[in-house]
C-alpha cells in the first residue's frame, strides 16, 4: 500500500476510533462522585505513552512526603514496573506508615473505597487522564507539544488518545506542565547510567533497548549524554516478555554494554540485573523554579 494511502486510511481509523472514545465515555465512563476526605490528583497526558508520568508523578508524591501529606500513589495493574519503581523508590516512607503504592484496574472504585475508608492526604493517580469516572481536585498535564485538537493527530494516524475539547470540563482544575521549547517547566534527562556494581559504561558503542512508550525520546537521552548506540531494540510499553527478550540480546551480543531504561529494569529477575553488561538508565526530573512559583503546586491549597 502506497504511503499516501496507508497514512490516509490510518486517519479513517482514527475518526472511527474518536466516535468510539466518545461513545465509551458516554456510557461506561460518566462523570463518578468527588471524594469527601481526600484530594484527588492526576498526572496525565495527551500522549499515548511515553510523556513522562512517572517520574514526575514520582517526584510530586516526594514533594507532598515533604511537606508532611500522607500519599496513595495508584497504579493500573498493566502497569506492575511502575507499581514496583514506586514501592521501591518510596520504601522508606512506605514503613514509616506516610505513603502506599495501590495496583488496581480500577481507579475510581480504588479512590472511592480509600477515600471512604482510610483516606490519605493526597490520592495520586500516575495517569487517569483519560478516566472521566474520577472527579480530580487538580490535574497535572505533561505537554511535549501543543495540545491536539484535529481527529487526523489521534492514534493510529497520530500519538494522542484524546484532543483538548474532550477534556474543557477539566481546564480550570489542569496545570499544563510545558516540557518543550526554550523554557520548559520540566526537563527530563538521564540523571545516571550504572550496572549492579556502580560501574558506568565506557564510552565504546553500546546497544539500547527499551519497551516504555516513547523509546525515540529513550535514545535522543542517551545521545545527548554522548553515549553511542551500535543498535536499537524497541519492544511495547509493559512488554511482559521483555526479561526474556534481553537475555536472546545479551546472549548474542556477550561482550557489549547493554543500556536499560530504570522502568524496564523492574521487570528483569535477579540474576538478569546482576548482569555486568545490563547498565540501568535512571531518569531525572528537573522542575523549574518559574513554575514552582507560579504554580505554588495548587495541590497544597
Amino acid at each position: 500500500m502506497p504511503q499516501g494511502l496507508a497514512h490516509k486510511f490510518k486517519e479513517i481509523i482514527a475518526a472511527y476510533y474518536w466516535a468510539a472514545y466518545l461513545l465509551h465515555h458516554a456510557l461506561r465512563l460518566r462523570p463518578g462522585k468527588p471524594l469527601k476526605n481526600s484530594r484527588l490528583v492526576v498526572v496525565g497526558s495527551f500522549r499515548a505513552g511515553g510523556a513522562g508520568k512517572t517520574p514526575f508523578c514520582l517526584w510530586l508524591a516526594k514533594e507532598l512526603l515533604k511537606n508532611g501529606k500522607t500519599v496513595t500513589v495508584l497504579c493500573h495493574k498493566y502497569a506492575l514496573d511502575e507499581g514496583k519503581m514506586y514501592r521501591q523508590a518510596l520504601d522508606g516512607a512506605i514503613r514509616q506508615g506516610m505513603a502506599e503504592v495501590v495496583i488496581t484496574g480500577n481507579r475510581y472504585k480504588t479512590a472511592i473505597a480509600l477515600d471512604h475508608h482510610n483516606p490519605p492526604d493526597v490520592i495520586l493517580c500516575d495517569d487517569g487522564f483519560e478516566d472521566s469516572r474520577l472527579r480530580p481536585d487538580l490535574i497535572f498535564r505533561l505537554d511535549w507539544e501543543k495540545a491536539p485538537t484535529e481527529i487526523r493527530q489521534l492514534i493510529p494516524a497520530g500519538r494522542f488518545r484524546s484532543l483538548r475539547q474532550d477534556h474543557l470540563k477539566d481546564e480550570p482544575r489542569t496545570v499544563p506542565v510545558k516540557c518543550f521549547g526554550p523554557t520548559p517547566d520540566a526537563i527530563f534527562r538521564i540523571g545516571s547510567i550504572a550496572n549492579a556494581d556502580g560501574c558506568h559504561p565506557q564510552f565504546e558503542q553500546s546497544i539500547a533497548v527499551c519497551g516504555i512508550g516513547d523509546p525515540e525520546r529513550f535514545f535522543k537521552d542517551l545521545e545527548k549524554e554522548e553515549y553511542p548506540l551500535q543498535e536499537k531494540f524497541i519492544y511495547p510499553d509493559h512488554d511482559k516478555n521483555f526479561s526474556l527478550k534481553l537475555e536472546n540480546i545479551l546472549r548474542k551480543h556477550p561482550r557489549t554494554n547493554v543500556i536499560i531504561t530504570e522502568k524496564d529494569s523492574f521487570r528483569l529477575s535477579r540474576q538478569l540485573l546482576e548482569n555486568p553488561q545490563v547498565y540501568v538508565a535512571r531518569q531525572a526530573v528537573t522542575i523549574t523554579k518559574g513554575f514552582l512559583k507560579t504554580s505554588h503546586f495548587r495541590v497544597h491549597q
